[in-house]
């Protein structure tokens, strides 16, 4: 779960019948196979799957880590072009729709 998984879960707790478009999900309803974390800095974007999550940098910089989720640890391992390319179309994905309006719900 992450941040902006937040507001579908509370409107779904509260029972709430909407129409949204929400990147995020109500984690109580979410299918198995489809969890997945988003995080970032200041310029640092992450993205977690499964044991896997990439950190996408500046400058085109990216780098793919093992996560340990008992310990906490990273183990940095080879790219994995398919997800960071995931991670890439999640973010520009959101980036694009903002940009040019597409997140509103209604029109005046």
């Amino acid at each position: 779960m992450s941040q902006i998984d937040l507001g579908p879960t509370l409107l779904g707790m509260l029972n709430f019948s909407y129409v949204s478009k929400f990147y995020g999900y109500d984690i109580f309803k979410l299918e198995a196979g489809r969890e997945r974390v988003f995080i970032s800095t200041y310029q640092n974007l992450g993205f977690i799957t499964d044991d896997k999550m990439v950190v996408l940098s500046p400058h085109q910089k990216m780098r793919t880590y093992k996560v340990n989720f008992t310990d906490g640890s990273l183990k940095l391992t080879a790219e994995d072009k398919n997800f960071t390319r995931d991670a890439i179309s999640w973010y520009q994905s959101a980036s694009y729709a903002f940009k040019n309006g597409l997140m509103e719900t209604h029109k005046q």
